[in-house]
């Protein structure tokens, strides 16, 4: 419904040369978030105004059969109390792709590197001192996929690459008040992830697949008393993508994930894997999204291999009028600490007003509420960030 073509409040970007076409943006965001360092306090936690600034800069230049497109972002925030967490996040990208419909074939490729911040809920947030400002990390990142569909067959092979170098973290010590910094050092890791779909179309609505991932996770390597938490493992899924008619299109899978690691005081972890991806269009103004899957991320806490987090969001899109948009959403997020006798739970719940001015402008309104509920009862949290924007574009 969102993707229906309104060329009124579309940007029509700036004409270079060479088909060149520039499309410049602004985001500003006012923001007030009741609870800033995501902690549980007696009496109420510490809350804040603050402004997001976002600029964008991308040129891309498309042909019948090729796509090729730069870009640049900030992202700016500035608080009005905690000025230690003022900070400027960037990243500069690169995507492309090419398409040969008579030989159906086609291929694309992303790349991009910039900084970004670690938000409070991460479980990596120390509770014994006080993190005085956000920890910053550089992230380079690079995909590509190839697919080829030679009559009732859907055959794709692509890759994942992500690099993370993460910077120092400012502690704040109870016992005096004074500032001291901590390593970072042993979340250094990159990740690679190669796959293999294989997919044969029943019929012009059923498509049948089987898909295998390799996961590879290569930490650091620091001395004792450090552990290597280098891991390697793969996940074998097969399931089907249908449409039923012009009313639900995605896809449901099944299968079995394990992941290895080269420490063994670091637990293995194996599993069912799963997901879903499906889309309802109830009414040609209202659609209904269900997304379902699990996910093994990395936390570098004492005797943890990984966090078996197993999640369901459910969402809609209603056009209340073609230039008036309503979008909200519900998630549960169940983290298991493989290792460690913990469990949090991550219940979000958000939704979002837009309202499209003209092909220059458009205006939003948004509420988002995050909490955790853990085991581990001094990391609770409850969260609500109000934001009040305008996005200006060409």
């Amino acid at each position: 419904m969102l993707d229906q073509p309104r060329p009124e409040y579309q940007a029509h970007g700036i004409a270079l040369f060479d088909d060149w076409i520039l499309y410049p943006s602004l985001a500003e965001r006012v923001n007030y978030d009741n609870n800033v360092f995501r902690s549980l306090l007696i009496g109420g936690a510490p809350s804040d105004w603050f402004l997001e600034s976002t600029p964008v800069l991308r040129v891309q230049h498309k042909t019948d059969t090729t796509a090729l497109g730069f870009s640049g972002s900030l992202d700016n925030l500035a608080y009005a109390r905690f000025h230690q967490l003022d900070l400027t996040d960037w990243t500069i990208a690169a995507d492309g792709s090419v398409t040969f419909a008579q030989d159906d074939f086609s291929a694309s490729a992303a790349a991009s590197y910039g900084e970004y911040h670690e938000g409070f809920e991460s479980a990596e947030v120390t509770r014994v001192l006080q993190q005085r400002s956000y920890t910053r990390y550089f992230r380079g990142h690079v995909d590509a996929v190839a697919n080829y569909n030679p009559d009732n067959w859907r055959l794709s092979a692509g890759a994942s690459y992500d690099s993370f170098d993460w910077q120092p973290t400012e502690l704040v010590r109870q016992r005096d008040g004074g500032i001291t910094s901590f390593s970072n050092k042993i979340r250094d890791e990159s990740l690679a992830n190669p796959f293999l779909r294989i997919g044969y179309q029943l019929t012009p609505d059923y498509q049948v697949f089987v898909r295998a991932v390799y996961d590879s996770r290569s930490f650091l390597s620091l001395p004792p008393p450090h552990l290597d938490r280098s891991s390697s493992g793969y996940r074998l899924d097969g399931g089907v993508a249908l449409k039923i008619g012009k009313s639900v299109k995605g896809e449901v899978y099944g299968g079995y994930l394990r992941q290895d690691f080269a420490e063994p005081l670091l637990p293995d972890f194996s599993a069912i894997d799963y997901g879903a991806a499906l889309d309802w269009y109830v009414a040609p103004t209202f659609t209904l999204h269900f997304n379902a899957a699990r996910a093994l991320s990395d936390v570098v806490l004492p005797g943890v291999s990984v966090t078996d987090d197993q999640s369901v969001r459910i969402g809609f899109d209603s056009e209340l009028r073609h230039d008036l948009i309503l979008q909200g959403f519900g998630a549960y997020t169940d983290s298991h600490y493989v290792g460690l006798n913990r469990t949090d739970h991550y219940p979000s719940a958000g939704v979002t007003l837009r309202y499209l001015i003209n092909q220059y402008a458009s205006a939003e309104l948004s509420y988002v509420y995050t909490s955790r509920g853990s085991t581990l009862e001094s990391t609770n949290f409850r969260d609500q960030i109000l934001s009040a924007g305008l996005l200006l574009h060409i």
